[in-house]
């Protein structure tokens, strides 16, 4: 089944972007000392709030849900209360050594490029800026991102700004677009999580 687009017209009222980490605990017999670890795989997780809408609107929505196909379908999507500029368009640079630590190239020099919230994606992963960065006299910048990249990206790949998108699938197979009297729908919520 194809990847879908998630819909420029389908914006909803409240989206929640948050991470599920993907860690291990030991809990020592001995001391009681607790041992955390931090494993690859932590994903993104969405709730997207939709008011009521109109017969037009609810019809654009429940087809787009229709169109994914329950938990089988994948569609992308990026963070709403943030989507970015276009102003830039910076690169990867060369190889990395720190999978929280991307290194990058083509910005504006001696300018802040990004700042500590904002969203980017390069090898088919969103991440979020943990801090200002701001590039050197020549144009470099090393960015600090959580979650650790899954996979290095490759050099000179081209790092996403503008709407900054991921893969996501449905949380369950079934949906329901409960309709008031007079056409108008209730308020829809929808949850998602990345795919990979």
């Amino acid at each position: 089944m194809a990847t879908l687009e998630w819909p420029e017209s389908l914006v909803p009222a409240k989206a929640t972007w948050g991470l599920k980490s993907n860690t291990e605990g030991f809990n020592s017999p001995l001391n009681g000392s607790v041992q955390t670890v931090e494993r690859p795989g932590a994903r993104w997780k969405i709730t997207l709030e939709f008011p009521p809408k109109n017969e037009r609107e609810r019809g654009q929505l429940e087809a787009f849900l229709a169109s994914i196909g329950g938990l089988a379908g994948r569609f992308t999507i990026w963070p709403h209360g943030r989507p970015g500029n276009s102003m830039f368009a910076p690169l990867v640079n060369g190889s990395m050594t720190n999978f929280k630590m991307l290194p990058t190239k083509s910005w504006p020099a001696s300018t802040l490029v990004l700042r500590a919230g904002d969203y980017l994606a390069v090898g088919g992963e969103l991440k979020i800026v943990t801090a200002d960065v701001t590039s050197s006299a020549g144009g470099l910048a090393t960015v600090p991102v959580a979650p650790p990249f899954r996979n290095a990206p490759t050099n000179n790949a081209a790092i996403t700004l503008d709407k900054p998108r991921t893969t996501m699938m449905l949380t369950a197979d079934e949906y329901g677009v409960p309709v008031l009297p007079g056409r108008i729908s209730d308020s829809v919520v929808i949850s998602a999580s990345e795919v990979f």
